[in-house]
């Protein structure tokens, strides 16, 4: 089996996923705002008898619980795909360190944002109706929390290019290599 292939593929599909849940992130974000521009008239009416602020602090409250189920979803997910990966770097037939390592780093990367998106869950639950619930303090710490948890993200998928860079790089020069190992032809046997 090509174990190398395998784990290429494993290691797009894992940052892929990386890169789609930070667009779905985003894009949920958008959606009180979509809803409420132009409202079918069943949300119109909700919103007159809730009020706008509450209306759409209502729909913030829910693009953002809906956010929070998908990304440690998604987490979960990273844990069962980097042990994947990492299984299949292990089992390559050129065992080398520096991709072990780096989806190692990676792995601990993603148990690192499973353990802070419970934190961030609490905080952001607690930010999401403003101003009343929460205090500036606790918005500063869901913010900082925020940040990590996108340094980490960034950093995770740094890592992973570094990766890719190494099984696709290491493939060439191994293709190049072969190549160049190939004995000259004896042709002297041939009548001329």
């Amino acid at each position: 089996m090509h174990t190398r292939r395998i784990a290429a593929f494993i290691l797009g599909a894992w940052l892929a996923g990386c890169i789609f849940m930070m667009f779905v992130s985003i894009e949920n974000l958008r959606t009180p705002s979509l809803v409420m521009a132009l409202p079918l008239p069943p949300v119109d009416s909700m919103t007159r008898q809730l009020g706008w602020d509450r209306m759409y602090a209502l729909l913030h409250h829910a693009a953002s619980e809906q956010t929070r189920h998908e990304s440690r979803l998604w987490l979960e997910a990273q844990l069962l795909l980097g042990a994947i990966l990492g299984l299949c770097l292990l089992l390559a037939t050129q065992k080398r360190v520096a991709p072990l390592v780096l989806c190692g780093v990676m792995l601990v990367m993603a148990v690192f944002q499973l353990r802070l998106s419970a934190e961030l869950t609490y905080q952001g639950r607690e930010t999401d109706f403003l101003p009343g619930s929460a205090t500036q303090s606790t918005m500063i710490r869901y913010l900082a929390l925020q940040q990590i948890h996108y340094g980490v993200e960034i950093m995770k998928l740094l890592a992973g290019g570094a990766l890719a860079s190494y099984l696709f790089v290491f493939r060439a020069r191994r293709s190049r290599k072969d190549v160049h190992v190939v004995d000259h032809a004896d042709h002297s046997h041939v009548d001329g």
